[in-house]
């Protein structure tokens, strides 16, 4: 696939005029404390704005004012018995924070369960909280979110003391508006919508190492955001940011990194009843997946190839659940002198056994080629004009349901080669993801879809056959290439 290096000088004026409030100068949170405390850019670019706001490097004197707000409102790990301390002395206590809700049904109880808060920050786990808050926040029971929580511990309604989240502000962006979205767009062309896309992900797109085909791949980490069920593995060297940009999009997204994978944690907990990380998160990512470990791995595969074929899941005779959690697979992988994988007829050598089961690859849209992307730098942070994390994240997500892009691959994609099912799915699939990703308007001539759109998608599903045609003889029934057409 032969990308152009079309570089264009960044427009941070027409950014700011068309998107006014929605937008923020990317330079800002690198240069103030947040990200060192631990605070995802989605919440960090938030605080900026209601503290700090302006465009540049924040000066010593916004810096000072980060510092102190940090200072009360983010509790340091030796903060919480005194924090607990002050509870109980009758004081009330806000900070900021991530904060979930769970509700326990019991069989033997003549009560309507209460709900209860969790805030992890503070090992609080059994915190009083208002159904009027649930109500309105009902995120807080699946994901959970970021944001002002005032404590307070006092008698509950049978006299014991417990902890109280007495107030709760979010600081995430609530529903948007895909229509007002897409005429937005309509004042863009498709270089400078590119790179305004590339820049809110975090990444600078006037870097000269960030040619057009390293952003095409670096867009396609968008694709499990706004692709319901949308599968993909990032195979790449350490160092290009693989899981940069899901870290600090959004809590709808959850990142594991090492540690023990159980089918317990994945599906559903068989003892708790807790629905597990596929049920209750929009992307999961499993990170460095060749360094964790895995607890039963028979009890893993299984339900994850049924999930990963038809979006739902059994374990343990309970109820099938259905979700629409896409699920993303990154990799580190060993490159050769010519900067090409060590192992390239079959991709998955140095990983779990099971990540080489045909049925299992097959199951996934694409494999994003990693070792295309550059190294990630420090001068390859965004340090212009972007959309803010929030509202970017949620505009993803919202795209999520519009079926109007799947409706226009399918009408304009032509396959030439005989190809699988699930090759014509993933690539349609695929491509719908890019037409959401770059023509939210739906504006677009047959060319930009063939170039922008199709001929990546199939690139990456070329990747899935061509590992599964190596590993597997019973894949060669369909050549070794899959040639699409627009139509």
């Amino acid at each position: 696939m032969n990308f152009s290096n079309n570089y264009s000088t960044y427009d941070n004026e027409l950014v700011t005029r068309v998107f006014g409030s929605l937008s923020i100068d990317k330079k800002r949170l690198p240069s103030s404390s947040l990200t060192s405390v631990g605070v995802p850019s989605f919440v960090g670019e938030w605080i900026l704005e209601h503290i700090v706001a302006g465009t540049g490097e924040l000066n010593d004197g916004e810096k000072e004012k980060v510092r102190n707000f940090v200072d009360k409102a983010f509790p340091r790990k030796d903060d919480k018995e005194e924090i607990k301390f002050e509870l109980t002395q009758g004081g009330i206590y806000t900070l900021i924070g991530l904060m979930q809700v769970r509700v326990t049904l019991e069989k033997t109880s003549e009560q309507i369960p209460e709900p209860v808060a969790s805030i992890s920050v503070l090992n609080l786990t059994d915190c009083e909280i208002s159904t009027d808050i649930v109500n309105r926040h009902r995120r807080l029971l699946r994901q959970g979110i970021w944001g002002k929580i005032t404590l307070r511990y006092s008698p509950d309604m049978k006299g014991k003391f417990k902890v109280s989240v007495i107030d709760f502000a979010p600081f995430q962006c609530s529903a948007v508006d895909l229509k007002s979205y897409g005429e937005l767009r309509s004042q863009f062309s498709t270089e400078k919508w590119r790179d305004l896309m590339f820049c809110s992900m975090g990444f600078n797109p006037e870097h000269p190492d960030y040619n057009h085909q390293a952003k095409t791949w670096i867009l396609s980490r968008l694709l499990p955001l706004v692709e319901p069920n949308f599968h993909l593995i990032e195979l790449a060297p350490k160092g290009t940011g693989k899981s940069f940009f899901y870290e600090n999009i959004n809590n709808k997204v959850s990142v594991v990194s090492g540690g023990k994978i159980t089918p317990a944690r994945l599906f559903i907990d068989g003892k708790t009843r807790e629905v597990g990380l596929l049920g209750r998160y929009n992307v999961v990512v499993l990170d460095e997946v060749q360094s964790l470990t895995f607890d039963n791995p028979d009890e893993i595969i299984g339900p994850l190839k049924t999930y990963l074929a038809n979006g739902s899941y059994n374990r343990g005779g309970y109820s099938d659940i259905a979700s629409d959690c896409s699920l993303v697979l990154l990799a580190n992988i060993e490159l050769n002198e010519y900067q090409r994988p060590k192992n390239e007829y079959n991709l998955m050598a140095n990983l779990p056994k099971f990540f080489s089961e045909t049925a299992f690859l097959d199951r996934f849209a694409g494999i994003l080629p990693g070792w295309e992307i550059p190294k990630f730098q420090k001068e390859m942070m965004a340090n212009q004009i972007g959309l803010k994390m929030d509202f970017f994240g949620e505009v993803l997500f919202a795209l999520r349901r519009d079926t109007r892009f799947q409706q226009y691959a399918e009408t304009h994609t032509n396959f030439l080669s005989k190809v699988s099912i699930r090759h014509q799915q993933g690539i349609i699939k695929t491509a719908s993801g890019f037409l959401k990703i770059l023509y939210p308007h739906l504006d677009l001539t047959l060319q930009d879809y063939w170039n922008d759109c199709l001929k990546p998608a199939c690139l990456l599903r070329q990747q899935i056959h061509s590992l599964i045609y190596n590993l597997d003889d019973e894949f060669k029934q369909y050549g070794k290439e899959i040639i699409v057409d627009i139509i």
